[in-house]
């Protein structure tokens, strides 16, 4: 097996960095020298990869992260949106951000573009852009939840007025159904409504209403035949009636009284002028 020796810090940290071993590969091949095996299973070993190298496991573990450090290079980066605007004719310009996720992702980056040049992002450059995405977001979430009440508030003013609209129809239906029971005058849209509202509590109303209506008819015969008895009654107190007398004239009669002064009684006896007209008491 070759290894190599006294090989620096430095010249550990630049095999480490490079995407493969062939530069390590080499160099033991040029400067690596030959340590033999203690026993045939390690000969054998080591004859079947005589191109393989140990290293340490500090060396190991830094070969490991700058193969990462690669890896995290070589994949693509995220993408970022933001729109660039020149101020008047400066060479200054305004970026902006779509959106919270557009910042983080240019913090995290820790540059951008401008202009084909890279602008690095200073720590309080950071500390002030994601300040101003929460600022915005908040704002955001606020406007948000205003809008989400004031559509609670339409969604409970709409419930509302359907429900005392429902009332209201319901209210007016039975009116409508008691009108028409009653035989009363019902229009073609009230009926239509109650219709609507309730096919069996308008028919039951219109069956109401055929009862009524005999009813009516029977009591109109009725009311017919006293009105005409009252009619009757009416004219004959309105013929003339006479309560003229003819008196029977006072008949001319005294009381009289003969007297004998020979000691005898006299007799009463009535005096009158016969009448020509006999008296009826």
């Amino acid at each position: 097996m070759r290894v190599l020796r006294n090989l620096t810090r430095q010249e550990l940290d630049y095999y480490t960095s490079q995407p493969t071993a062939k530069k390590l590969n080499e160099r033991i091949k040029k400067d690596g020298v030959t340590v033999p095996a203690r026993n045939a299973e390690q000969q054998a070993k080591c004859s079947a990869a005589e191109d393989k190298v140990d290293i340490s496991a500090a060396g190991y573990e830094l070969q490991q992260a700058n193969e990462q450090a690669v890896h995290e290079q070589t994949e693509e980066a995220p993408r970022i949106d933001y729109s660039v605007s020149r101020q008047g004719d400066s060479n200054k310009f305004v970026i902006r951000f779509g959106n919270a996720a557009m910042v983080s992702r240019a913090v995290k980056q820790g540059y951008i573009e401008v202009e084909g040049q890279r602008i690095d992002l200073s720590d309080d450059v950071k500390k002030q852009l994601l300040a101003t995405s929460k600022q915005i977001q908040d704002m955001k979430k606020g406007v948000s939840l205003h809008n989400f009440l004031l559509h609670e508030a339409a969604n409970a003013r709409q419930n509302s007025d359907a429900m005392k609209e429902a009332n209201d129809k319901m209210s007016r239906a039975m009116q409508t159904a008691s009108r028409i029971m009653h035989g009363r005058k019902v229009s073609p849209a009230d009926e239509k409504e109650l219709m609507e509202f309730n096919k069996d509590l308008y028919a039951m109303a219109k069956s109401a209403a055929a009862l009524e209506q005999h009813r009516r008819k029977r009591d109109d015969k009725e009311d017919e035949k006293i009105s005409a008895d009252n009619e009757e009654a009416r004219a004959r107190e309105a013929e003339p009636k006479d309560y003229s007398v003819e008196e029977m004239p006072m008949p001319d009669v005294e009381t009289q009284m003969t007297v004998s002064l020979d000691g005898e009684v006299g007799e009463v006896t009535p005096s009158f002028t016969p009448q020509t007209v006999p008296f009826t008491p």
